[in-house]
């Protein structure tokens, strides 16, 4: 009797081996299946999470700042930061600090920057250019016609984005680094 049960753990302690060994390799199989299949039905990127490199910004001519337009008129080429932001959206806002103060500390001749506030409340948008000490000269506020439409067609209403565009509208860069666009100039 002493044998067989000796030999019935034994059999045990080699089947215990046997499934371990086949739960991991099922759960490793599982775990890739699920990456898998959670990789091929991610939703592709819509309009409304933003345009991509290759794009036209539309309505390019219509966007200026003061008296000066995005798209220069001279035979220089040139290329616009476009910063979309508003004052209730704390990371966009930091984001048009940060690039103002870049651009002030480090002028270009190549890249000029426009940040385009999109606060619905234009008095609101002055106090936050004077609390951040943003120079107004390099930014506008939509109305709120103008707001609606360049939400809409900048696909805007999900995330605030900064393009890099070049003298023609086509957008080089989105979202990019200081460090990143040190190479367009």
């Amino acid at each position: 009797m002493r044998a067989m049960v000796s030999g019935w753990y034994g059999y045990v302690g080699c089947n215990k081996k046997y499934m371990t060994l086949k739960g991991i390799l099922f759960g490793a199989c599982a775990c890739g299946m699920l990456i898998l299949a959670t990789s091929a039905s991610a939703p592709h990127k819509t309009a409304s999470s933003g345009l991509n490199v290759g794009d036209v910004l539309p309505k390019m001519k219509s966007l200026d700042v003061g008296k000066h337009t995005l798209l220069s008129e001279d035979k220089t080429p040139k290329m616009t930061l476009i910063h979309f932001w508003a004052a209730y959206d704390a990371e966009s806002r930091a984001e048009n600090i940060q690039w103002s103060q870049y651009f002030e500390a480090t002028p270009h001749e190549g890249i000029v920057y426009r940040g385009i506030a999109l606060d619905p409340d234009r008095d609101v948008y002055v106090r936050t250019l004077a609390l951040d000490q943003v120079a107004e000269q390099t930014q506008q506020c939509l109305d709120t016609e103008e707001r609606t439409e360049c939400m809409r067609t900048m696909g805007l209403s999900e995330h605030f984005h900064t393009y890099l565009i070049n003298e023609r509208g086509v957008i080089c860069a989105v979202d990019p680094s200081p460090q990143e666009i040190a190479k367009y100039l």
